[in-house]
């Protein structure tokens, strides 16, 4: 077998993996899973081992990429770029905390600004914001321009305090981070202080 380093960036990896999985390259890898790729349901983590797709977009577009090293609980996660060859920094650890923290270093070089984007209660039916043209255009309005059709997450508080941000899909065609909400009284404070200063 010959031993050569896994390549760099989400969409080489994303290959890469798939020929490790269908036993299409003499390179060494004990598992699949133990090399990086984009996590299934994930942009870009649609199955590609012939080098599909691998032309980058025109934009920064973020993706999750994922190994597992020994056992379920040593999932490690790092954020990806569709369009560069960027990749965030290793994080593992528990899953909620290490997944979010991933997709949101993807997000800090993707949308720089994301976290100042307007934040929503909207839980309904997310998919369905994107239907309800009024909601929709009252949510978006405070996005900088061009990053809508760019696919700027939508921003959710979050039900509870382990929610995982929400990869896009068929009927949501943009992430959904999920940010706790501040504590009641922090927000009570910072509200009388900002009215007496």
């Amino acid at each position: 077998m010959i031993t050569r380093p896994e390549p760099h960036g989400a969409r080489a990896r994303q290959n890469y993996y798939w020929r490790v999985r269908n036993h299409r390259t003499p390179l060494r890898a004990d598992h699949a899973c133990e090399t990086w790729h984009i996590r299934h349901g994930h942009p870009g983590g649609a199955y590609s081992d012939l080098g599909h797709g691998l032309t980058p977009l025109e934009h920064h577009s973020p993706t999750l990429l994922t190994r597992r090293t020994c056992g379920r609980d040593d999932d490690q996660y790092r954020g990806g770029c569709l369009a560069c060859d960027w990749e965030g920094s290793i994080t593992a650890g528990p899953e909620h905390a290490a997944f979010n923290t991933a997709i949101e270093d993807a997000h800090d070089h993707a949308f720089p600004d994301w976290r100042s984007l307007p934040t929503t209660s909207h839980r309904a039916a997310p998919w369905d914001l994107h239907r309800n043209r009024v909601v929709w255009a009252q949510i978006t309005a405070g996005y900088p321009g061009g990053w809508v059709e760019r696919g700027a997450p939508l921003v959710v508080w979050a039900r509870y305090r382990a929610d995982l941000h929400q990869p896009p899909h068929g009927r949501r065609p943009r992430y959904e981070l999920r940010i706790p909400k501040p504590r009641r009284d922090e927000a009570f404070v910072s509200n009388v202080q900002g009215a007496f200063f």
